[in-house]
């Protein structure tokens, strides 16, 4: 059997296989996996070349008969086209947009290198027939982004569903990187342990949500290294059972590390899009004047959030709490005071 392809079930009971060997069943079948599809068909010659290629010597008829005993199998059916005088096979599994789709996210994420990226899509391509195959067979290019360099992030995540599933800590080192691209480690270069109890994708990126003792917090996955399962019983299911991750996900805002609070914004009639697709299609929206609105949303407080919210200029802001808004103005002046001409260039 070809490696990715599905596996050939035994015929059921009673189903004569009239000598013919099931062996020989599996060429056919694998053949017409791999070369045919709708509007790709193969013709008796070539079915039968690719018999004599892998040793059987057989005539027509017996091309037929194991036709046949496709033919009975649950998900595969073997087709005649009459215009191009070829057969091809029907089978349950992806439909061609799908495969797309699934090629498409693997090859727009950051979280996983571009060498792990293009490994994944073959085998999601070798799902399908080599026809339509040709045309998943492309690069999503990560605008704006620069993808993850490290390259064990994908496998070290599986112990992070481990832990998950068994109840367990995990242990992790978690870095960043300085201005000569050098990797340092924060918490003193000691490694967290903590317990893991989600995980979520935002802006391309794949983050653990965790109980560190004391508060739940979030980590990078492909900024952790020597991922490990540790022995202790996870802390803070109590806890979790008041979290709704969904929630933390859609509303809490763009993933910033800060004090989380709900604040009052005023936006321009057009940034409607921009408020929904960052909080959700539920999130309320109040007329405010003929061509603006409020908003309540959660966010993260944090440098981030403010520089989001001045990218809109004078079509949106914050009403309330008076802290934040004496702190965005205080992240307004700071701007200002950096780039007053002094002379210097």
């Amino acid at each position: 059997r070809e490696k990715g392809l599905p596996r050939v079930q035994e015929p059921e009971r009673g189903l004569s296989m009239r000598g013919q060997s099931f062996d020989r069943i599996a060429v056919l079948y694998t053949y017409l996996f791999r070369n045919t599809s709708k509007g790709h068909t193969v013709a008796v010659a070539d079915i039968l070349t690719n018999y004599r290629n892998h040793g059987y010597e057989i005539e027509i008829k017996s091309f037929y008969r194991d036709k046949d005993v496709l033919n009975a199998m649950d998900g595969i059916e073997i087709s005649y086209d009459h215009k191009t005088r070829g057969y091809w096979m029907k089978r349950e599994g992806f439909e061609p947009y799908e495969l797309r789709l699934l090629v498409d996210s693997i090859q727009s994420s950051k979280f996983i290198t571009q060498k792990q990226a293009d490994r994944i899509t073959a085998k999601v391509l070798s799902l399908t027939d080599r026809h339509t195959g040709a045309t998943l067979n492309r690069r999503s290019f990560v605008a704006g982004r620069v993808r993850s360099m490290n390259d064990s992030v994908v496998k070290d995540a599986d112990n992070l569903h481990i832990a998950i599933q068994t109840n367990r800590k995990v242990r992790f080192f978690y870095f960043h990187y300085n201005a000569q691209k050098q990797k340092w480690y924060s918490h003193n270069n000691e490694p967290y342990i903590v317990s893991p109890f989600g995980l979520l994708w935002s802006d391309g990126n794949y983050y653990l949500y965790a109980y560190d003792g004391e508060k739940f917090r979030h980590f990078r996955v492909d900024r952790m290294e020597h991922i490990t399962v540790y022995p202790e019983p996870r802390e803070g299911a109590e806890q979790f059972k008041r979290v709704d991750l969904n929630h933390y996900q859609s509303e809490v805002f763009h993933m910033f590390t800060g004090e989380e609070m709900t604040v009052k914004l005023r936006c321009a009639d057009h940034l409607t899009d921009v408020i929904l697709e960052r909080f959700g299609k539920d999130t309320m929206l109040i007329p405010d004047g003929e061509k603006y609105f409020t908003v309540s949303v959660p966010v993260q407080i944090s440098k981030p959030f403010y520089a989001w919210l001045s990218s809109f200029g004078a079509d949106m802001k914050v009403l309330f709490p008076q802290k934040v808004v004496d702190e965005m103005r205080a992240f307004i002046a700071d701007l200002q005071e950096m780039y007053k001409d002094d002379g210097k260039m």
